[in-house]
């Protein structure tokens, strides 16, 4: 019974943005309104689980909504793994197949306005999936079940429901293990610091930078065992370095400790003499 509550209050919040954002794949996908269309959905989508937290449980920091005292060091390593990972499944695949030109990109209102909604999109699933979802799921049963279904149900909520009536089993499963290990890799990073800015940071900068590379491979028959791999040795090496960003902090705070408890002796010591 302690369970069914946070799983139904889950699956209500997946069923509607799932709604939604499947509404607008279909409905206003490669039209003129897609990316405005698309913009407000995620705008949506991020206001409802906004609202849900606020009115249901007042749990924004315990579900990633802040900035954290190693907000920088953490976005450095997000920037770093985005990085990788891009030029991972780009130049590997490309180094086998060869490289051809993307269409070329100008500077201009609709390009900033590309990149917002890309941001957008991205703060809206991370807040959903891995602020809500995950969070609830873990205190239900545990962390690694709680990421196995949150990753399940993002590839589900990433993959448009027309690519299940117009692609064989084959294009499905191609198109959805490379989001399930997206989504496995975000959980973690998420689980491991404890803030949504990570997984926002990595997404959106690996998203922009693959939108706007101005080369991509000529075939993509190896691309998704080379993103399932990829995702697979980002994991250590993004442990590793969330493990040096902790191990900085409990030394400064040792610091600090130490430093606090050397004045505290000071001033004793004063005190004495004038007394």
């Amino acid at each position: 019974m302690l369970r069914r509550r946070p799983v139904m209050k889950c699956l209500i919040v997946f069923a509607l943005a799932f709604l939604v954002r499947q509404a607008t794949v279909v409905f206003f996908d490669n039209t003129p309104y897609e990316m405005g269309v698309g913009s407000l959905a995620s705008f949506g989508i991020a206001l409802m689980t906004v609202l849900l937290i606020r009115f249901a449980d007042h749990g924004f920091r315990e579900r990633g909504f802040l900035i954290p005292k190693r907000a920088n060091r953490l976005f450095s390593v997000s920037l770093f793994l985005a990085c990788v990972y891009v030029l991972v499944v780009i130049f590997v695949p490309g180094s086998g197949s060869g490289f051809e030109a993307s269409p070329p990109v100008t500077i201009s209102w609709r390009l900033l306005f590309s990149a917002g909604s890309i941001i957008l999109a991205v703060v809206a699933a991370e807040a959903v999936f891995r602020g809500y979802v995950q969070t609830d799921l873990e205190k239900a049963f545990g962390s690694y079940v709680s990421i196995a279904i949150v990753s399940v149900l993002f590839t589900l909520y990433m993959l448009p429901v027309t690519v299940y009536f117009t692609a064989d089993s084959t294009e499905v499963i191609r198109l959805s293990l490379p989001l399930l290990a997206e989504s496995l890799f975000l959980c973690l990073f998420f689980r491991e610091t404890k803030t949504l800015l990570c997984p926002i940071a990595f997404v959106a900068t690996a998203t922009i930078l693959k939108a706007f590379t101005p080369l991509e491979p000529t075939s993509i028959e190896y691309t998704t065992l080379v993103s399932l791999m990829c995702y697979v040795f980002l994991v250590p090496i993004m442990q590793m370095f969330i493990a040096e960003v902790k191990e900085q902090d409990a030394r400064s705070e040792v610091v600090l400790e130490s430093d606090t408890e050397d004045q505290a002796d000071v001033d004793a010591n004063l005190a004495e003499r004038f007394e």
